[in-house]
């Protein structure tokens, strides 16, 4: 990724596409042309919002404060139905809103606060976007500029002992700009959305001191873009590269797609999956781009990873070339594919940096995945071929089975993991969204079910931290089309982080279900000490949380469902009441709910380094396997060539 810039100087122009927001969202129209009334806009305030509101942006997710309340202000005056605040609970909660609804939306995400300690809240959830390359423009109101180093409060000039705002924002993003001429808006606006939006995606930041929010602006350029994607330099694939890949490819033996986010993100994400069933290439996806290929379609392997499928390792490992398309190859993706580098694979990227250091590909196109997609299926419209069959192909899993024992241990019923998730696969929703948080829930998420098709599926692996589902499917949600719905798969660690996100899916009146996997522990740091420091249970456990008394405190039953399970019959019957519940929801508004289960004994996480190599697995085609009876302790798995020893 290029290197992140804090400057005052020039740029450009421009951008992007329309719907007006809607409170239960649901999209309410298409892109619209810009708004005459709103092409001379007075301030730098009114000018922000009426060039994201033709933009089509739809929301700007925040929290607000002394240096920012003129953006509201503006968005209050100028939004029109098409430009929403979503107000959320914490700043960084905001950030993860605005990289849920780029991820889901592919669009540009908008969010803002105000400075100080607001400030370095949003910089946590930039972090996020920055590490996964998702596009997001965050506006930070600063103190008036005459106080710099004065004595203002939340001061963040950098000057003494302040909080240099711009540096410290520099490293989580792109590109951070301070404007403090109003003449310089339009360039730094343009400038700004075509950083976040070209090569590989990214945040941006652009500080506003809040004197420069009440200064007049320029009238809006003549020729100012309509959408922001008209910003983006998208350079075309190289010919010889692609004809390179595309003839690596049809003299291949065994080859295998590797597909990662950067599918979802690309100019034709459509394209991708066309090719690779034209020639019948299998295909295996990344833990975060499991929803890029169809799970039901034969040529789908399964999930590459530390927490992916057995069977598609040994497929890719078997390989004799390995494309890896939109993928960046981290050490979370590679840990039990072999020996993944040299002639047997290449790489198709925009950005084939990270991947090219990771792995050292025999063979690079670097090109967006969609634009070398497309030049592909060209190529092999004109050259037809297909990939020999890999005959007997059958998906594996590992087989569930209990973890050590704790002391003291959790009182409750018997409801493990792995039936939970079984219970949850028949209610994922279809056109919706699944967003998945850290810790051993995710990973028993992505191993033990699949992702519907049409639906989306997100998981933060950038930074990593816990918390951010909560915030990012009310960006997922919003916007959606009617009827669409999101499941959140979250632990009781995360929601203790940033619970308190559910109440804006409350005040929004959002159908998005909060399955709450409660243990009373930090379940993944549980395992890693019981496998790689003797069971010495240090600073990951704590005293009980009452997860679904504390949620009835934000909305009354008319306005957030609340349940709670310990067993495999009370969450079927609390499925089958939210399913109900929601169904009768008044048209226009969705039903929030959470639902908490009560775990009590544990199950070894589907996690590689975990694992040892013989680890049992079963057939994703036969009959799920019985919940495990028996304790056992596992033996972490050796870092032997071809198997993952990562630590993660």
């Amino acid at each position: 990724m290029a290197g992140a810039t804090t400057t005052t100087g020039p740029t450009t122009t421009g951008p992007t596409t329309a719907a007006g927001p809607t409170t239960a969202g649901t999209t309410t129209g298409a892109a619209t042309a810009p708004d005459p009334a709103g092409s001379t806009a007075a301030t730098v305030a009114d000018a922000l919002v009426t060039s994201l509101r033709d933009w089509g942006v739809r929301y700007v997710f925040g929290v607000s404060g002394a240096n920012i309340e003129h953006l509201h202000d503006a968005i209050h005056r100028l939004g029109r139905g098409r430009l929403a605040s979503v107000l959320a609970r914490r700043e960084d909660g905001a950030a993860f809103m605005a990289d849920g609804h780029a991820r889901v939306h592919r669009t540009l995400g908008v969010c803002c606060s105000t400075s100080g300690g607001a400030l370095v809240n949003l910089a946590v959830g930039l972090a996020e976007s920055y590490a996964e390359s998702v596009p997001v423009l965050a506006l930070v109101g600063q103190p008036p500029q005459a106080l710099a180093g004065k004595g203002a409060f939340q001061d963040g000039s950098g000057i003494g002992r302040t909080v240099d705002s711009a540096l410290l924002l520099s490293a989580v993003t792109k590109r951070t700009v301070t404007l403090t001429d109003p003449e310089r808006l339009w360039d730094e606006l343009a400038e700004a959305a075509r950083t976040a939006l070209s090569g590989r995606p990214g945040p941006v930041a652009l500080l506003v001191p809040r004197d420069v929010f009440e200064l007049p602006v320029p009238e809006r350029p003549a020729d100012w873009p309509s959408a922001p994607e008209e910003l983006v330099e998208r350079p075309e694939a190289d010919e010889d590269e692609v004809r390179a890949l595309f003839d690596a490819l049809r003299e291949a033996q065994r080859p295998v797609v590797l597909l990662g986010h950067g599918v979802r993100r690309s100019a034709d994400r459509d394209a991708v999956a066309e090719f690779v069933r034209e020639a019948r290439i299998p295909v295996a996806t990344t833990m975060s781009a499991r929803a890029e290929f169809s799970n039901s379609d034969p040529l789908f392997l399964g999930v590459a990873g530390v927490v992916g499928h057995p069977s598609a390792h040994a497929a890719v490992r078997d390989s004799d070339l390995v494309v890896a398309i939109g993928a960046g190859l981290n050490a979370m993706t590679r840990g039990p594919l072999g020996d993944l580098r040299g002639e047997r694979l290449a790489v198709v990227n925009i950005d084939p940096g990270e991947a090219s250091r990771a792995a050292s590909p025999g063979l690079v196109v670097r090109a967006d995945a969609g634009a070398a997609a497309r030049r592909l299926l060209e190529l092999l419209r004109k050259e037809p071929f297909q990939a020999e069959e890999l005959a007997g192909y059958r998906r594996t899993r590992f087989r569930p089975r209990l973890a050590p024992g704790l002391d003291p241990a959790p009182a409750g019923g018997g409801l493990l993991q792995s039936e939970a998730i079984a219970a949850l696969t028949a209610w994922l929703p279809a056109e919706g969204h699944l967003v998945l948080d850290a810790g051993n829930c995710a990973s028993a998420a992505i191993h033990l079910s699949d992702v519907p098709d049409g639906a989306s599926s997100t998981i933060a692996l950038g930074a990593g931290g816990m918390g951010y589902s909560l915030g990012a499917a009310v960006g997922a949600q919003l916007g959606s089309a009617a009827g669409a719905r999101t499941v959140v798969i979250l632990g009781d660690g995360a929601f203790l982080m940033n619970g308190l996100e559910v109440h804006t899916a409350v005040d929004l009146r959002l159908p998005v279900l909060y399955v709450v996997f409660n243990n009373a522990m930090h379940g993944m740091c549980v395992t890693r000490q019981q496998t790689y420091f003797d069971s010495r249970i240090e600073s990951v456990r704590y005293a009980p949380v009452d997860i679904a008394t504390v949620a009835r405190g934000l909305g009354g039953p008319d306005r957030l469902w609340v349940a709670s399970a310990d067993s495999r019959e009370e969450l079927d019957r609390a499925l089958a009441e939210y399913a109900a519940r929601s169904a009768a929801a008044a048209d226009g508004t969705g039903l929030p709910g959470l639902l908490e289960l009560r775990l009590t004994r544990e199950e070894v996480p589907p996690f590689t380094p975990f694992l040892p190599l013989d680890e049992p697995t079963y057939y994703v085609d036969e009959a799920a396997p019985a919940a495990p009876a028996a304790v056992t302790v596992p033996a972490p798995r050796s870092a032997a060539p071809g198997r993952a020893g990562v630590s993660a």
